[in-house]
């Protein structure tokens, strides 16, 4: 490759690290979501080690009476339907950024195990919502239900004033129902009086009126199908990946819009830089940042929809070393460094690079998916916007670790470009595979080992930078040295004495 393309290349590397990072924050509310799932799959939250009453695995392994299997099924799927709601419910609150949760009333201590009245709930900061406690009712006749509420004497009374949570096709024209039955009691009513009977019988029919018209007003959509409670009372693991699957994609939308918005701005000063150099045209230079964009926001997708899924899957592992990763960026770091490796290899495969090139874009990736990481991180902190901080840190570690990188491999370009004829494929192929295996190491190593001493040398960096007391250009310039020294590079200038008799001189700066 000639210089322009490698730094063309380059330029692709450090925005697709800008685009991976900057989904960090929806990886981390998608996978928090997902893990949702997981909990009203196995019936148990191995964050907190709360076991719940029921579970959808669990519910699936009730026996079946053969007398009357149908009804059976169908009350084993209003089970299924609560808890199926309940996880759906906190991951589209999660999705959203609300505080809200919901839970079932048997897993709360205030309510009672099968409470008659209560199925689920809203909870904000550990307090149930007024006014959000409702009855999940999955019944066969919708308008039977609705009578065994509103008699006086009927079976359901206890559910009056309380709000009822319906399949989702009975909820269509249930309000009209209720005010036409409470219309046509009236009108009873009336006719009742008119007609001498007695005040207690025209007393119930204008009451029953009363309570079809409060039912008309406290019913609500579960977000079930009976069909849909059915199919998670037969299939819960089918199911449970489908809502994975339903999260994910949301997540991978909001991803590629990130990763388009970080492309774009991107994309338009580089070319608008090359523009004014008369480097490019103005239609050259929209038609790739329109191809960026593109490429961009498939990079963000890709990136949100899988790093949600593997977050997720961290989260309620039962290895408290994965849950606790969860809550890093771990997941965004592992897509980021198989989706640079990817690439490496797919140019190879099309000659775009030889195998000394392979190997030396496969270390680098290492390199800068450590160095992206931290910086992104650190760009975190300082700059708490969730996407512009971790962006813009993503960028500046990914091209920070690249020079870093390159300036070690400078002899070894040397070297292998004197011995390439003796390089054979399967020696290339062998020592990619070991490199790998190294750079596999190296991370697990940097996790155990130097990630501690670089998060205090940051807290240090950053207290020293925030410090009202810092006013010596000096202090900085070594506070960045030693920052430096951990990622491996001895800096230029040390002093600002040094850096001002470099200005006084004619020598170029290279980088």
């Amino acid at each position: 490759m000639n210089r322009e393309e490698t730094t063309s290349s380059k330029d692709r590397m450090a925005t697709d690290a800008g685009v991976v990072f900057a989904t960090t924050e929806t990886v981390q509310r998608g996978g928090s979501a997902n893990a949702e799932f997981i909990k009203g799959y196995t019936g148990r939250d191995n964050e907190t080690g709360k076991v719940f009453a029921k579970s959808l695995e669990g519910i699936s392994k009730y026996k079946v009476n053969p007398d009357w299997s149908e009804n059976n099924i169908k009350q084993q799927a209003g089970f299924s339907a609560e808890v199926a709601a309940t996880s759906r419910d906190n991951a589209s609150d999660i999705m959203s950024g609300s505080k809200e949760r919901t839970s079932r009333s048997d897993d709360l201590e205030q309510y009672v195990s099968n409470h008659p009245v209560v199925d689920r709930v809203k909870i904000l900061s550990g307090k149930v919502i007024d006014g959000t406690e409702t009855q999940m009712k999955f019944v066969g006749d919708r308008d039977q239900l609705f009578e065994r509420i509103a008699k006086e004497d009927g079976k359901f009374a206890r559910y009056r004033g309380g709000k009822i949570e319906l399949p989702s096709e009975q909820v269509e024209g249930a309000k009209e129902y209720c005010l036409e039955k409470a219309q046509k009691l009236r009108n009873n009513g009336i006719t009742a009086e008119n007609s001498g009977r007695p005040a207690e019988v025209v007393a119930k029919l204008r009451k029953e009126a009363d309570n079809y018209e409060q039912l008309s007003n406290d019913i609500r959509d579960a977000g079930l199908t009976t069909e849909d409670a059915i199919f998670y009372r037969n299939h819960p693991k089918i199911a449970t990946l489908l809502d994975i699957g339903r999260t994910s994609h949301q997540a991978g939308t909001e991803g590629a819009k990130i990763g388009a918005t970080v492309a774009a701005v991107v994309s338009i000063f580089q070319n608008a830089f090359a523009v004014a150099q008369d480097k490019k045209s103005l239609g050259g230079a929209a038609e790739d940042v329109a191809r960026s964009t593109v490429k961009a926001a498939a990079l963000g997708y890709g990136t949100a929809f899988t790093g949600s899924f593997i977050k997720g899957t961290m989260q309620q592992s039962t290895y408290s070393t994965a849950r606790q990763l969860a809550k890093t960026s771990v997941p965004v770091i592992a897509l980021n460094v198989c989706l640079s490796l990817g690439k490496c290899i797919t140019r190879y495969v099309q000659g775009d690079i030889n195998e000394t090139e392979l190997l030396e874009q496969v270390g680098e990736q290492g390199a800068n998916m450590l160095s992206s990481s931290m910086m992104a991180a650190l760009g975190q902190v300082a700059i708490p916007i969730p996407v512009v901080g971790a962006a813009i840190g993503g960028m500046i570690g990914y091209t920070l670790s690249s020079m870093f990188y390159q300036s070690a491999l400078e002899v070894g370009r040397q070297s292998d470009a004197a011995q390439e004829n003796l390089l054979r494929i399967k020696e290339i192929e062998a020592a990619a595979r070991a490199l790998i295996a190294v750079e596999r190491e190296a991370l697990a190593a940097f996790m155990r080992k130097e990630l501690p001493a670089l998060e205090t040398e940051t807290q240090q960096l950053i207290s020293m930078l925030e410090s009202p007391q810092t006013n010596q250009m000096d202090d900085f310039a070594n506070a960045i040295n030693r920052y430096a020294t951990l990622l491996g590079k001895e800096l230029e200038f040390k002093t600002i004495q040094e850096f001002n008799a470099f200005m006084a001189e004619s020598q170029p700066l290279c980088l």
